[in-house]
């Protein structure tokens, strides 16, 4: 019968396109989920984007699967250069921006005086740890809530504080670089956030916007620099402090630092982000005479990307110091 005979050539032709509507829609395309996380610099942290292997350029002795934009690694006790990866790229450095911040204000203002919060505290994006305002913070309380907390409310609270207010603060961070010898390092604000700029309603718009910004191998001189303050340093390794306020107010702070979480001889560590700088960290590790300092910047996973920096360059050591064996010549028969 007819019936019949068609089904038997439909069937054929059906599943020869079932198979190539399969090929069609197979795909290597992730939907990358929403990240409720928010970043130091208010803004939400976007999903790690899948990288193609054209993006990321091999470099010889480094790992293809760093995806920082720059990075430096070098042994700070010899100044020897491990590894390194677009380090003179100048690139927006969000809260690093806060060692040097944290520098200023300790040559300027005593630990044990107690700051003021200003009024506009409110107004001053996320990250914040909460500053209420008219609240007073002694100078030791707010340097933990800047550095281990990354506050932009603290750095805004200093800003206010110091002597000349926001600008003198920033021109005095300014000045403190270029006294260390570094010309590709400029900041616009103490906490690390984008500074609007033009009229009022091109602010808001956040078209026209200064950044903060440095190069890799820069920024892990300024680490070092910063890193050999005590005070910096002890602050940076704490997980966890509680600020105490005049008016019995208590800000907890947590550290945004998950390297705090692994087994890992940090000496001293920043991290910082924004929508616009990525993901950034500077870290120090010393284990014994062995000293590596750490600079990521513009990357997707800061801690990912510093973690394997750290091995490959423990590898690279290793190997360095080891050496190949020199041949030794092949034994030839006596002459008589």
């Amino acid at each position: 019968m007819y019936f019949p005979s068609f089904m038997g050539r439909c069937v054929p032709f059906a599943v020869a396109l079932a198979f190539a509507m399969m090929l069609l829609f197979s795909s290597d395309g992730i939907a990358a989920s929403k990240s409720n996380e928010k970043g130091e610099g208010g803004d939400k942290i976007p999903s790690t984007p899948t990288y193609k292997k054209s993006t990321v350029k091999r470099v010889k002795g480094i790992a293809p699967s760093i995806h920082a934009k720059a990075f430096y690694c070098v042994d700070p006790l010899t100044n020897r250069i491990i590894l390194e990866r677009n380090s003179e790229q100048q690139l927006p450095v969000a809260s690093l921006t806060k060692l040097v911040t944290a520098m200023v204000i300790l040559e300027h203002l005593p630990m044990d005086a107690n700051v003021r919060v200003p009024d506009h505290v409110k107004t001053v994006p996320k990250t914040v740890i909460g500053l209420k305002p008219g609240d007073r913070v002694s100078v030791e309380d707010l340097l933990h809530g800047l550095l281990i907390g990354s506050g932009n409310d603290c750095a805004e609270t200093f800003a206010c504080a110091f002597p000349g207010g926001k600008e003198k603060l920033v021109q005095a961070m300014n000045k403190k670089v270029r006294s260390l010898g570094f010309t590709h390092t400029r900041f616009y604000t103490p906490s690390g956030l984008d500074k609007k700029t033009g009229t009022d309603q091109a602010s808001k718009q956040a078209v026209d916007v200064d950044y903060n910004v440095s190069t890799a191998k820069e920024m892990a001189q300024i680490a070092r620099t910063a890193f050999t303050n005590k005070i910096i340093r002890m602050i940076s390794l704490k997980k966890s402090y509680m600020l105490k306020g005049e008016k019995g107010s208590s800000y907890p702070v947590r550290t945004t630092n998950k390297l705090l979480r692994d087994d890992l001889p940090l000496y001293g560590a920043k991290t910082g982000f924004t929508i616009r700088a990525g993901h950034c960290l500077a870290s120090e590790f010393r284990r014994g005479k062995n000293s590596l300092l750490i600079v990521v910047l513009g990357s997707p996973n800061h801690f990912r990307d510093t973690r394997l920096v750290y091995r490959t360059a423990l590898k690279k050591a290793e190997e360095t110091k080891n050496g190949p064996q020199p041949e030794r010549p092949p034994k030839t028969a006596a002459v008589r």
